[in-house]
């Protein structure tokens, strides 16, 4: 099983969310095998790779008017044969919502075009021309038990453990019959260059290797895969192992245990985005643009960003010895680990004057942003500084929602580029500021990806006053692929521009307002004099 989602951020962000379209084989490895209920878009997904179905363009007309990237092409599948009907008609996006006994039965019955007879007038519960088919081909295919003589439970939700079942019963290949040839595929596109020269070493390598003993079967696989991906030369493009991911998965949700610190790869670098607030890394002296050599005596470049932030990481209370370069120039830092919460937003009143801090783009923001914004309007207050400083970015779902706060709903937040199209972000809730109260966005080396999307567009519509010194320039788009067994890829998939079309990547946005010192409370000065 696989999951999507967007992020956009300097560090590694990872949220297991959205299924998509993948090549798979095995059903049992594929589904989520628990007793929760599942949501029509996993079942979707899933029955796509059980059944081995041939994806369609993703270049079909939904009706939906927003579609989460990773499942278009599962959708534009789906529909071409017949198999979201079941779902309805509506503009809103319905497949969030657990997938019910019956329908499950009626998208399979689309996508494998089965019309088994059947009595199954005896059900109170069928009903319909699609639902009384569904269950004919359930009872004659064996693809699932009715719950009793009378109901057969198709208004009920399907389990993760009744889905795999369906799907192993209806993806059971037929039976071979005599004289049928096999004809070995030739390699496809999706194949790996050089796949039949690397299988051969490592047979060579397990067969006759004189310390075979030795080998670590998924440590090989793990530097294999990390190679890989590592010779696409793009710092963001990162594969994870489950720990890894395990780690961003608290961060997102606002907790890390750690030195506290947006961290990326610069070439072969562990270098630092911004440290968090409060977090041990700041109290430290750690500052944007710091490069980490060694952790505890452990050179660190050249290792995968996964790995590297793996040595400095640690229990709480424990002390990593860091090698810091900075400007050309080496020092020792030693930094006592902590577990650090992340407090997303902060609200601080400077007279009428609401300063509202994000730390990051997280989970927090994205549920909790606009009520915070409610409140503040309704002290109708003189002017809102919004300090993106050091926020290294995070969920572009995040950003869109905090643009919403202060633009018509349906504006422009970002126009993302990826291979085979462009697409635009919109704001989809109506402001909670009204439109004459002064804004000003504070901005510094710090301020990565999702910051540098709000500061833009804000920008770009004459919206707010951007001040402090030009941002990281992030101007690129992640998605994290996130896989059953608990690894993570983290895929450069896209470009993004702001609403007027500028590209951000590594270029940053430049400030209406130039406040070169770092002095945090002299950029603050400056931004309240603006709104003033």
């Amino acid at each position: 099983m696989v999951f999507r989602r967007r992020l956009l951020s300097a560090s590694t962000i990872f949220l297991l969310l959205v299924p998509g379209f993948v090549s798979a084989k095995s059903v049992l490895g594929i589904v989520d095998t628990s007793s929760k209920t599942v949501t029509r878009a996993s079942f979707l997904s899933w029955s796509m790779i059980a059944l081995d179905q041939a994806p369609e363009a993703d270049s079909c007309r939904l009706p939906y008017a927003r579609v989460p990237r990773g499942m278009k092409q599962t959708l534009c599948t789906a529909q071409t044969r017949g198999a979201l009907a079941v779902f309805g008609v509506s503009t809103q996006y319905p497949l969030a919502r657990p997938i019910t006994r019956g329908e499950a039965l009626i998208v399979l019955t689309a996508l494998t075009g089965k019309d088994e007879t059947a009595d199954v007038s005896g059900f109170k519960d069928v009903k319909g021309t699609a639902e009384i088919q569904a269950v004919a081909n359930a009872i004659v295919l064996k693809w699932m038990q009715p719950q009793n003589a009378a109901l057969f439970g198709v208004r009920q939700s399907l389990t993760g453990i009744e889905a795999l079942s369906l799907l192993q019963a209806a993806s059971k290949p037929l039976p071979v019959k005599a004289g049928t040839i096999r004809v070995p595929l030739t390699i496809s596109e999706g194949s790996l260059p050089q796949q039949e020269l690397l299988d051969a070493v490592w047979v060579l390598i397990k067969r006759d290797y004189l310390h075979a003993d030795k080998i670590e079967s998924d440590e090989a696989g793990y530097k294999a895969i990390e190679g890989l991906v590592n010779s696409l030369n793009d710092p963001y493009s990162t594969f994870f192992r489950p720990e890894g991911a395990d780690d961003f998965q608290s961060h997102i949700n606002g907790e890390v245990t750690g030195i506290g610190a947006h961290v990326e790869d610069k070439g072969g670098i562990l270098t630092i985005v911004a440290p968090l607030p409060g977090s041990p890394a700041e109290k430290a002296g750690i500052q944007t643009g710091d490069e980490i050599l060694e952790a505890n005596g452990t050179v660190l470049a050249g290792l995968s960003l996964d790995k590297a932030v793996s040595y400095i990481r640690g229990e709480r209370g424990t002390t990593v010895n860091l090698k810091i370069r900075r400007a050309g120039n080496e020092m020792n830092v030693s930094v006592v680990r902590d577990t650090v919460s992340i407090p997303e937003i902060q609200v601080i009143w400077q007279g009428d004057i609401a300063v509202v801090q994000l730390m990051q783009f997280g989970e927090i923001t994205k549920k909790t942003i606009r009520s915070v914004f409610t409140d503040i309007a309704t002290k109708n207050p003189r002017g809102i500084v919004l300090d993106l400083r050091n926020n290294g970015g995070g969920l572009l779902s995040a950003a869109d929602i905090v643009m919403s706060n202060f633009v018509p709903r349906g504006t422009v937040v970002a126009q993302v580029k990826s291979r085979s199209e462009t697409t635009t972000e919109k704001t989809e809730d109506e402001p909670t500021v009204n439109a004459s109260t002064k804004m000003v966005v504070l901005v510094n080396k710090g301020s990565a990806s999702a910051s540098e999307i709000v500061a833009g567009a804000l920008q770009d519509y004459k919206r707010a006053t951007i001040v402090g010194i030009g941002t990281f320039g992030k101007g690129t788009v992640q998605e994290v692929i996130g896989f059953r067994s608990g690894e993570a890829l983290k895929l450069t998939i896209a470009e993004w521009l702001t609403p007027l079309g500028r590209h951000i990547d590594k270029v940053g946005v430049q400030p209406d307002v130039l406040v070169e010192s770092v002095d945090r409370d002299e950029q603050m000065r400056r931004a309240l004099e603006v709104v003033r």
